[in-house]
């Protein structure tokens, strides 16, 4: 073998294990495996309450849109190779949210198998299914890059807003026509903001291309 020959090898050897480190350093920065092991438990909790019955059939098809638009989320969040500390926290505070979810679905009045009593747990599967859209629209716009972290974050804060007027017109056993109207007018506004904050001028930064390589010498 010729000197050159040798130089040539170690360069390519050298070439190569530098690519292995970068990919594994990606990698690295990328990892969540705090969220993906809470993801795993939730979704067991959520089977686990679809068979004692504690869920029905809509209450876990919602829980279920709320892990689908966590996992779009991170998805997202991993697209530019690195997931940050506020990125991580936010993934960690949208899965508190998703924990109280399926604790007061599987301890409410409402059960696969029986009935909800009029006076205990007010049906708004209107409410419901358009709630869960605008999730989902919040999700593909974090997915996308046409909302950036501060307008997503401040979309979710306004979703929880909604939910929280919602539980609060249940509390009394009913809920009137003035109410679902009023949270239909709440959920309008919403869907202006979501479209507003994604066809704005602020996105999230993509992730930079890599230099093309050097032609090689001739």
């Amino acid at each position: 073998m010729t000197r050159w020959q040798c130089i040539s090898r170690t360069i390519v050897c050298l070439c190569g294990t530098a690519l292995v480190s970068t990919t594994t350093l990606a990698a690295e920065h990328t990892r969540t495996p705090g969220v993906n092991a809470r993801q795993r438990g939730q979704q067991q909790r959520i089977r686990q309450g679809t068979r004692s019955g504690e869920l029905t059939a809509e209450e876990r098809s919602k829980l279920e849109s709320e892990e689908k638009a966590l996992q779009t989320e991170k998805q997202a969040y991993k697209a530019d190779g690195v997931v940050t500390a506020a990125e991580r926290k936010d993934l960690h505070q949208d899965q508190n949210q998703i924990s109280k979810d399926i604790y007061r679905e599987k301890h409410d009045a409402e059960v696969r198998s029986g009935t909800i009593p009029p006076t205990r747990r007010p049906r708004d599967p209107g409410v419901n299914g358009r709630q869960r859209v605008q999730q989902q629209r919040i999700a593909q716009g974090v997915h996308s890059g046409e909302l950036t972290k501060d307008e997503a974050g401040k979309l979710r804060q306004e979703e929880k807003a909604i939910r929280t007027e919602e539980r609060a017109y249940k509390a009394d056993g009913k809920l009137t026509a003035a109410e679902r109207q009023d949270l239909h007018q709440d959920l309008n506004q919403a869907s202006k903001d979501i479209y507003q904050e994604k066809h704005d001028a602020e996105t999230r930064p993509k992730a930079a291309l890599p230099a093309p390589a050097p032609a090689p010498a001739r």
